[in-house]
C-alpha cells in the first residue's frame, strides 16, 4: 500500500515581481484563513513555508496574533521555521547560512517549536556542505527541489552525505512544491498518482498541496475522500499529514535508501538558473562587502572590545544579521525580481553596511582613544583575525604640519604618501577670503606595511616634522615590478612574468564583452551576437613606484555596440564604455585588480579573462566550508536537448571567494569581492573567465537560446527591470594568486588578508568628519585598556570561520574547518594567552564535549570538510 501524506502548505515568497510590503498585505488575511481552518479543523496540518520572516512582519503589524499563533504550532498542528528566509545556498557564505537558521529557529521555538526539517523547496541548488549545517543546527531531515539528476540518483528519497560523516535522510520533490494542486483542481487521481510514484523506493509519499501565495484549500478533505473513493481498488491511500510525520516514516527505512554526496547544480528536472550569480552585481557586491565585515571584522572586534570592558551589543548584531539575511532569501540574492523590490533590498543592505561600518568606527574610536598613555596624533590598527598579518594598509592621517614619520616602538616605519589634500578646519563662511591661515591643515593618504599581531591591536605614533613632504610622483613608465611578479603594458595588451620561475604570461588579462539577449535569472547569448575582445590600446598608462608597493593605472575607452539592435546591425557601436584599471604589486600578497566601468550600454555580459598555461580539466571553488572540484565541460552538454533537460548546462559555476586551476607545477587562483561567477575557457581550457557583471532588460524572457521555451518568474507578461542594466559606474575588484600547488587552507588564508581590511584610528580634533560619528563626543572607558593577546590559530591545516559570543554570553564561540578532502590533525588548534575552561559544542553553543582548563586547545582528529565550534569559557 502506497501511503500518500497530502501536505497542505503555501509557498510564500519574501519578495519577487512584487515587494515585501505589498505581499503582506495579502498576508495578514491569509493568516486570518488559516487561523479560521485549523479552528474548524477544515485543515489538520498547515506548514506556513518554513520561513520567519514572513511571520517577524506579520506579528510586527498584528502583535495580539502573538498568543493564537503559539497556540497552533504548539499543538502541533501550525508548523514554522526552521528559516529566517529560504537561504540561496551557491553564493552566500556559510556562516550567513547557519545565522539565518539561528534566527529562524529561536523565533520558532519562542512561538512553540521549530520544524526541525531543512526545508528549501525552490532554492535554485543545493550546496554540498549544507548536510555539515544542518547537522550543526540539530537536524536530521531535508526537503528540496530543483538541482538534482538523474546521473547523481534515480530514487526520490536518499541519504545526503558529507565529506565529514554528516547526513541527512533527504526527500526530492522534483516534480515540485506544486504537484499537488492537481489533487485540488483535476480529477484525475491516476496520472497524479503516476507523477508521484516515479522516483520513489518506499511506501510513505509527499503530495505537497500549494503554491506561490497560495490561498488555504477550505475543500481539502472533500478533495482526500474523492481520490480515496477513486482509488478504492487501488495500492493507494491519501491522508492528511505533516513533514515531521512523513520523515519520521522515512527515517525508520534509511537502511534501504541510496547514500549521495556533493552539490546539485542540474537542469535535467528543473530550472537551476546557473548564471544567475552574475545578475544585479550591485547587489551582490554590497552584500558580500557586508557579510565580510560582519564575520571577519565587526563580530571579531566586538569580543575584543568586551575583553576590553565595552559590553558586548548582541541585539545590536542581531539586527543587523536579520537585514542581511533578508536578502539571502533564492530570489532576493539572485536580484530576478522587479525593479522595486531590487531598490528594497539595496536599502536594506545600505541599512546593514552603515550599521556595522559604525559599529566598527565606533568601537576602534573608544578602544584608541582609552589606551593608556595615548597622545594627540597616535594611530592606531586593528586586526580582528586570529592570525599575523604582514601586509600594506592604506589609510589617512590629519595634521596641521606639512611633513611627519611613523613610528612603531620608536621605529621609523616607511611610509608612502599617495596624496595630500590641503584642508579648511574653520567655521564655513560665504566670503572664503576671510579664512585664517591657521585654519588649515592637510589630510596625508597613505600606504604602510605593516606587522599586526592576531586578535590585536597597533598603537603608531605620529611625529610631525618641519619641511614639506611630497607625495609619489606619477611617471608615464609602462612596467611595475616586485619580488614576485612583473607586469609589463605593450601594444595595448598586458604581459605578467612570474620573477620567481621567469615564465612569462603574455596577454595574460583581458576583456571580453558580448550579448546578453537573457534575462535576471540567465544569461543567454544574443541571437545575433558580437563577442568583442577588449584590450588596453590608446589607455594612458601611469604609475607610481613606493616603498610598499608599486601600482599601474589604464584609463581608456572601449567602443561597445549601445544595444542588441546595435550589436546585431554589426555596423558601427556608438557605446562608449569609459574604464579605469588598475594593478597593484605589493609585497607577500596576490596582484589586486580594481576596474571601475562606466557602464553606458545595453544587453550585455562583461567578463574578465585571465590566461595560464595550465590545461584544465576541473575547475576548483571555493564553498560555505571548504572547496569542490567541478568538470570543465558538462557531459551532457551536447544532448540535453534530446534528454530534455531544461536549460543548457553550460559550465559556468558560483563562487563564493574564489576559483582555482592547477597541474602538477601550477597553480593559478582567482579571488573576488562580490564577483560570484566563473567559467573555464579557452581552446586548452586554460583561461578563467570572471563574470564582472551582466546588463539585462527583463525580469524574464522567453525562448532564450540557452534556455528555450517559457519565460522565467512570470510567464504570461514581459516585466521591464530597467535598473538592471546597470547604467552606472561599477566597481569591481578581484586578484590574481600564482603558485607551485593549491593548498585549501592557506587559500582562504591569502583571500582573508587580501580581502579584509584593518580598521584604523587617529586620535585628533582637525578632522571631526572622518566618520559620521566622528562629530559626537565620547567618554574614553573608566578604565584605560591595553592590547592583549586572546588566542591565535596555530594550525595551518584549518581555516577561521567566525568568532562570536555564546547566546548565554558565558563564553565566546570559535569556529574553525579542515577545507582539504582529506583528514588533518586536531593538535594545535589554538594557542591561548592563558588557561581557559575548553569544550567543544554545536554550532550554536550547546555542550558537546569537555577539553578542560587549558592554554593549548588540541581537537579530536579532523575529518575532511569537518567543521568544529570550540567554546573559551569566560573568566569569572
Amino acid at each position: 500500500m502506497k501511503n500518500i501524506h497530502v501536505i497542505q502548505h503555501t509557498h510564500w515568497d519574501f519578495e519577487w515581481y512584487f515587494t515585501r510590503n505589498e505581499a503582506l498585505v495579502q498576508f495578514v488575511y491569509h493568516m486570518d484563513e488559516v487561523f479560521n481552518a485549523l479552528q474548524k479543523q477544515t485543515v489538520d496540518y498547515y506548514l506556513l513555508d518554513g520561513q520567519m520572516s514572513i511571520l517577524d512582519d506579520y506579528l510586527d503589524a498584528y502583535p495580539e496574533k502573538r498568543a493564537e499563533l503559539s497556540k497552533w504550532v504548539q499543538a502541533g498542528r501550525l508548523f514554522i521555521g526552521p528559516w529566517y528566509t529560504q537561504t540561496d545556498e551557491m553564493i552566500i557564505t556559510g556562516e550567513s547560512i547557519i545565522r539565518n537558521l539561528s534566527l529562524g529557529m529561536e523565533m520558532a521555538d519562542e512561538l512553540g517549536g521549530s520544524q526541525r526539517i531543512g526545508y528549501l523547496p525552490d532554492s535554485f541548488g543545493q550546496a554540498a556542505d549544507m548536510p555539515k549545517i544542518y547537522n550543526g543546527m540539530g537536524i536530521n531531515n531535508a526537503l528540496f527541489w530543483r538541482g538534482l539528476s538523474k546521473d547523481k540518483t534515480k530514487h526520490r528519497e536518499f541519504v545526503w552525505d558529507s565529506e565529514d560523516g554528516s547526513k541527512v535522510t533527504t526527500l526530492n520533490i522534483k516534480d515540485g512544491y506544486f504537484v499537488g494542486v492537481g489533487l485540488i483542481e483535476d480529477d484525475d487521481p491516476d496520472n497524479l498518482m503516476k507523477t508521484i510514484v516515479d522516483g520513489a523506493t518506499l511506501n510513505d509519499l509527499a503530495l505537497p498541496v500549494g503554491g506561490d501565495q497560495r490561498y488555504v484549500d477550505y475543500n481539502l478533505k472533500d478533495r482526500i475522500d474523492f481520490y480515496n473513493r477513486a482509488l478504492e481498488n487501488t495500492d493507494y491511500q491519501l491522508t492528511e499529514s505533516n513533514y515531521p510525520a512523513l520523515f519520521k516514516k522515512i527515517d525508520a527505512q534509511e537502511d534501504q535508501l541510496a547514500h549521495v554526496e556533493g552539490e546539485f547544480l542540474s537542469s535535467s528536472v528543473s530550472k537551476i538558473h546557473r548564471s544567475i550569480y552574475s545578475s544585479r552585481y550591485d547587489q551582490k557586491y554590497l552584500n558580500d562587502k557586508v557579510e565580510r565585515r560582519l564575520i571577519y571584522q565587526l563580530e571579531p572586534l566586538m569580543v575584543m572590545a568586551d575583553r576590553a570592558g565595552i559590553p558586548y551589543k548582541k541585539s545590536l548584531l542581531k539586527k543587523i544579521w536579520k537585514l542581511i539575511v533578508r536578502n539571502h532569501a533564492h530570489d532576493s540574492a539572485g536580484g530576478c525580481n522587479s525593479d522595486a523590490t531590487n531598490q528594497i533590498v539595496l536599502e536594506r543592505l545600505r541599512e546593514a553596511d552603515q550599521l556595522s561600518y559604525s559599529t566598527v568606527d565606533y568601537l576602534t574610536r573608544k578602544l584608541a582613544e582609552s589606551q593608556a598613555n595615548v597622545q594627540l596624533n597616535d594611530l592606531t590598527f586593528f586586526n580582528t583575525l586570529p592570525f599575523p598579518i604582514k601586509k600594506t594598509v592604506k589609510f589617512s592621517i590629519s595634521l596641521t604640519e606639512q611633513n611627519f614619520e611613523l613610528l612603531a616602538d620608536q621605529e621609523v616605519i616607511p611610509v608612502d604618501i599617495l596624496k595630500i589634500t590641503k584642508q579648511y578646519s574653520g567655521q564655513i563662511k560665504r566670503d572664503e577670503s576671510k579664512y585664517q591661515a591657521s585654519d588649515y591643515y592637510y589630510i596625508f593618504e597613505c600606504k604602510a606595511e605593516l606587522n599586526l599581531p592576531a586578535l590585536q591591536w597597533q598603537q603608531l605614533v605620529v611625529k610631525p616634522l618641519t619641511g614639506v613632504a611630497t607625495a609619489l610622483d606619477i611617471s608615464n613608465q609602462t612596467l611595475i615590478k616586485n619580488e614576485h611578479y612583473t607586469v609589463e603594458y605593450t601594444d595595448g595588451q598586458l604581459t605578467l612574468t612570474d620573477t620567481l620561475t621567469k615564465q612569462s604570461y603574455p596577454d595574460f588579462l583581458h576583456f571580453e564583452d558580448g550579448g546578453d539577449e537573457g534575462d535576471t535569472y540567465d544569461y543567454s547569448p544574443a541571437y545575433q551576437d558580437q563577442i568583442l575582445l577588449l584590450d588596453f590600446k590608446q589607455a594612458e598608462v601611469a604609475c607610481q613606484v613606493g616603498q610598499t608597493g608599486q601600482q599601474m593605472t589604464l584609463n581608456g575607452t572601449w567602443e561597445l555596440p549601445l544595444d542588441l539592435q546595435e550589436r546585431a546591425d554589426a555596423v558601427k557601436s556608438t557605446g562608449r564604455v569609459k574604464y579605469q584599471l588598475t594593478i597593484t604589486l605589493q609585497a607577500n600578497q596576490p596582484i589586486s585588480f580594481h576596474l571601475n566601468v562606466d557602464n553606458q550600454v545595453k544587453d550585455h555580459r562583461l567578463r574578465a579573462i585571465l590566461s595560464s598555461t595550465i590545461t584544465a580539466e576541473n575547475s576548483f571553488a571555493d564553498t560555505s566550508f571548504g572547496y569542490i572540484k567541478r568538470p570543465v565541460v558538462d557531459e551532457h552538454l551536447h544532448d540535453w536537448q534530446a534528454l530534455g533537460w531544461k536549460e543548457e548546462p553550460t559550465a559556468i559555476f558560483p563562487m563564493l571567494h574564489y576559483v582555482n586551476i592547477h597541474d602538477n607545477q601550477n597553480s593559478w587562483t582567482v579571488m573576488s569581492k562580490g564577483i560570484k561567477e566563473y567559467e573555464i575557457v579557452g581552446d586548452h581550457h586554460q583561461q578563467i573567465a570572471l563574470t564582472l557583471f551582466r546588463s539585462v532588460g527583463y525580469l524574464g524572457r522567453p525562448d532564450l537560446i540557452r534556455r528555450p521555451g517559457v519565460a522565467s518568474g512570470n510567464q504570461f507578461t514581459y516585466i521591464p527591470t530597467p535598473d538592471s542594466q546597470l547604467q552606472e559606474t561599477l566597481h569591481l575588484k578581484f586578484a590574481l594568486d600564482i603558485a607551485t600547488t593549491f593548498e585549501p587552507a592557506k587559500t582562504m588564508k591569502d583571500f582573508m588578508t587580501y580581502a579584509i581590511s584593518q580598521p584604523f584610528y587617529q586620535v585628533q580634533k582637525l578632522n571631526l568628519f572622518t566618520n559620521t560619528l566622528r562629530y559626537f563626543v565620547m567618554h574614553p572607558t573608566q578604565q584605560t585598556v591595553t592590547t592583549q593577546p586572546f588566542f591565535e590559530l596555530t594550525n595551518d591545516q584549518l581555516v577561521f570561520s567566525s568568532l562570536t559570543e555564546s547566546q548565554d554570553g558565558s563564553g565566546w564561540l570559535v569556529r574553525i574547518y579542515n577545507p582539504n578532502k582529506q583528514a588533518c590533525s586536531g593538535k594545535n588548534v589554538l594557542q591561548l594567552d592563558q588557561d581557559y575552561m575548553i569544550s567543544e559544542t554545536d554550532f550554536v553553543g550547546r555542550l558537546h564535549r569537555t577539553l578542560g582548563e587549558v592554554t593549548k586547545v588540541s581537537c579530536e582528529t579532523f575529518a575532511p570538510g569537518e567543521i568544529k565550534t570550540i567554546k573559551i569559557n569566560k573568566k569569572e
